[in-house]
């Protein structure tokens, strides 16, 4: 067209495309890098390892190993039953403690994805995700569901700043494919398991871990600074555990598994 300006034209096309760039292309707000998010390693063997004593009262089962680091006590077995190796003080039981704690930082570390409106677990129905709480402590009391149906190789990480206690008979519920293996409940100081108790998961305390009478737990008990003390309790090691290994991308407010 006679007496129109190139350079305009040009201008508006780069206008035109920068537009067309920024609708295709969603923000990222946050990348974690993780590939998976949290791994048991050489801890996924044990039913409990301690960092100071193991203590058993009665007939307490634990299909998997049982170790302490760098403590040396490890008592009441027998009667209680590790069906596993005991390494009491031991290099096993060193590198178990090492992957715990590990775990427990990694599990810390992990970015949110959902700031939790109570500390009580009870009543809820939870999918794979990083969760927070209001406050620093958090208890369950009833039932806490956890849900796979959205990716069944998910991982529920639970990151709790100082206690979690859990009331008698109070029990954790895996449903559509959810693995106990990838539950993780990363406490500030001590955790509490209430008699009865059905559990599920890895408990990782940075203090110490109590277990009332005739509770049941499939995953491991770690205490990274304290002791580990269990009645007539059932804890299974969890070996056979699948993981998604992915990068944990934050898109518009939502969780993304990009796929290694």
């Amino acid at each position: 067209m006679a007496g129109s300006n190139p350079n305009v034209f040009i201008i508006s096309l780069i206008t035109l495309l920068g537009i067309a760039s920024a609708i295709a292309l969603p923000a990222i707000e946050k990348r974690q890098a993780s590939a998976p998010p949290v791994l048991m390693g050489a801890a996924a063997s044990y039913g409990a390892i301690a960092h100071t004593t193991l203590t058993s009262t009665g007939g307490t089962l634990v299909t998997g190993n049982c170790g302490t680091y760098p403590g040396t006590a490890i008592t009441g077995f027998p009667p209680g039953i590790c069906t596993g190796t005991t390494s009491a003080g031991g290099v096993a039981a060193q590198n178990a403690e090492a992957a715990c704690l590990t775990a427990y930082n990694n599990a810390k570390g992990l970015v949110p994805t959902q700031a939790l409106s109570s500390v009580e677990l009870g009543g809820m129905t939870l999918g794979p995700g990083s969760y927070t709480f209001p406050a620093s402590a958090a208890q369950l009391s009833t039932t806490l569901t956890l849900d796979g149906a959205s990716d069944n190789l998910g991982q529920f990480v639970f990151q709790i700043a100082t206690t979690f206690m859990t009331a008698i008979g109070s029990k954790v519920l895996l449903i559509n494919g959810a693995q106990a293996g990838n539950v993780y409940f990363q406490v500030g100081t001590s955790a509490t398991i209430g008699g009865a108790t059905m559990l599920q998961g890895n408990v990782l305390a940075s203090a110490s871990v109590a277990v009332g009478a005739g509770a049941a737990n499939n995953g491991t008990l770690c205490a990274l600074n304290g002791a580990v003390t269990l009645i007539n309790d059932v804890l299974t090691a969890q070996t056979t555990t699948t993981t998604k290994q992915c990068i944990i991308t934050i898109v518009l407010g939502k969780p993304i598994c990009v796929s290694l």
